[in-house]
């Protein structure tokens, strides 16, 4: 029976995923930030710049990172048997101490992704240059790792210097400075909040995107200056929590658990520090002083609500906390991350039941009571002068509208209809005055129950029921589809633009044609005659009894 056997990796897709699992491109800049950290930098400069595709009229995404740390050596490291170079280039490879950022030795294989990359670097009086021999992400997607080399010489200096042709990403996500600011301030070491608790190091960032020019990018997040002051309201309100040293108790086999976690509440005009209220308000679980992961179902459980974190910020970073392979997110499944989050829950509870808490949600509720007011008031206001407006509109109007060329009619409108009440109020004055050419009653007037009139007609001595169609302008009626069966005729005031055939909107065609009559057509359509009776035209050629 076979034994001892050694489970087999594929190289070649472990480089591929881990690569694949950088799903925003700008990681490629928490990477270097954090590299360069790491190194002992206090400059960097990331440069962003298209180069063109040979042979095509393509550009290439070229990414160029500078910076003064300590640099790699090729001396091997007693506790990796590898040397820094070649931890650089290899998968899971890192010397750094183990819960740090970067033990995992994941982060420079988000390079991986583009054709090329170079690397210079100077440590103690030698130079490396170290270089993919094949393009690196074309070469993955083959199922082949590929491969490197380096030469070494002597040459005093220090730092490192790194070049990532044809980078795989979106131009869009590298065009714009002020989302990728946002972005170094809020996930990257740039935005550290470790001298809330006494870190000394800061480190200078130097931007450049694409398409733009250089950019300092300052350096650590810094809340605003405290203002518990409410007499002027609570917009400008900060209130600062902490910061504080949590002890969040010990593991079963003794290793404590810390949180050094700091906030505040914030006003409204205060909000502008983070990207987006939404978005970012809230709790942010850190690591290096690194906001990794929001996480306000522990604001909402210490709060017994929802929404209120819009008014909090608070980072908890614990260096406990184990980061997935991508960093973007943290680790649940251990006993570290339930006593730091224990510990964080407590401090939320207690900063939620401060005076201070208290007195700014006080004064906020007040404040939204007087906005409602005040917003129902303006809505009022508005309704009334929208009303105005509307009156002042319908007035002018009508003293323009043409007048009714008749006035015999006792009880007619006083200017020509414009719409079907108005052409009905005129049918009806005609029928009262017993005008000659309408030889029906109304019986029945309903706008929403499908055909308008219902009236009374002696036809051939039988008075009969028939339907009746009515609209203000014969035109109006082709503005839909054709009318059902069961029409008997059509009232009108007047023609309107109606052609001699004219069709309905479902392509149905009819032909207009008149009568002796004055003021009379028919509609033919198909086998179908519907007569037409046109008030204006009646009223110019007959007079009432």
């Amino acid at each position: 029976m076979p034994s001892n056997l050694r489970p087999r990796v594929n190289e070649a897709k472990e480089f591929l995923e881990i690569a694949k699992d950088f799903k925003d491109a700008r990681e490629i800049i928490r990477e270097a930030l954090s590299n360069s950290w790491d190194a002992g930098a206090s400059k960097v400069s990331i440069r962003f710049d298209l180069a063109p595709i040979p042979g095509t009229r393509k550009k290439k995404i070229m990414v160029e990172i500078a910076d003064n740390g300590e640099g790699m050596s090729s001396e091997p490291r007693l506790s990796m048997g590898s040397s820094e170079i070649e931890g650089f280039f290899n998968l899971g490879d890192s010397s750094k101490p183990f819960g740090s950022i970067g033990s995992k030795g994941h982060g420079t294989k988000i390079y991986y992704k583009s054709s090329g990359i170079k690397v210079v670097s100077w440590k103690n009086g030698k130079r490396i240059d170290a270089f993919t021999e094949s393009p690196p992400w074309e070469t993955l997607v083959k199922g082949i790792v590929p491969t490197y080399g380096y030469e070494e010489r002597p040459e005093p200096g220090k730092g490192t210097e790194i070049r990532i042709d044809g980078f795989q990403a979106k131009q869009s996500e590298f065009d714009a400075i002020d989302p990728l600011v946002k972005y170094i301030n809020w996930f990257t070491i740039a935005g550290s909040f470790g001298h809330y608790f006494s870190s000394p190091r800061k480190m200078d960032v130097e931007l450049k995107p694409l398409n733009s020019t250089n950019v300092t990018v300052p350096y650590g997040f810094h809340f605003p200056r405290e203002n518990r002051d409410l007499q002027d309201g609570t917009a400008s309100y900060c209130c600062l929590l902490g910061p504080s040293e949590l002890d969040c108790g010990t593991t079963e086999d003794g290793r404590p658990v810390k949180v050094e976690i700091v906030g505040a509440i914030l006003g409204e005009n205060h909000r502008n520090i983070v990207p987006e209220t939404y978005s970012t308000m809230g709790l942010w679980f850190c690591k290096d002083y690194i906001k990794i992961e929001r996480n306000n179902d522990i604001l909402e459980k210490a709060f017994k609500g929802q929404y209120y974190y819009r008014s909090f910020l608070i980072f908890a970073n614990c260096q406990q906390f184990d980061l997935t392979a991508n960093r973007n997110d943290i680790r649940t499944d251990q006993e570290e991350y339930d006593l730091a989050v224990a510990g964080i829950l407590q401090f939320c509870k207690d900063a939620w039941a401060s005076a201070f808490a208290t007195a700014y949600f006080e004064k906020n509720r007040e404040e939204e009571g007087q906005r409602a007011d005040e917003a129902k008031q303006k809505q009022e206001r508005e309704r009334k002068e929208r009303a105005e407006e509307n009156r002042k509109e319908r007035i002018n109007r009508y003293r323009g509208r043409p007048v009714l060329p008749t006035r015999s009619i006792i009880g007619a409108p006083v200017k020509e209809p414009e719409s079907e009440a108005e052409t009905a109020l005129l049918l009806q004055a005609m029928i009262s005055n017993r005008h000659p050419a309408i030889d029906f009653l109304i019986g029945d007037y309903n706008t929403t129950r499908g055909v308008d009139l219902v009236v009374e007609q002696n036809d051939k001595g039988i008075q009969s029921l028939k339907w009746v169609e009515l609209v203000s302008s014969l035109d109006k009626l082709f503005q839909w589809p054709h009318p059902p069966e069961g029409y008997h005729f059509v009232v009108c005031y007047q023609l309107g633009k109606v052609a001699e055939r004219q069709k309905f909107n479902d392509g149905v065609e009819a032909k207009l044609v008149k009568t002796d009559i004055a003021g009379r057509y028919h509609l033919i359509i198909g086998s179908s005659s519907l007569p037409v009776y046109v008030l204006k035209e009646l009223l110019a050629s007959t007079s009432p009894h």
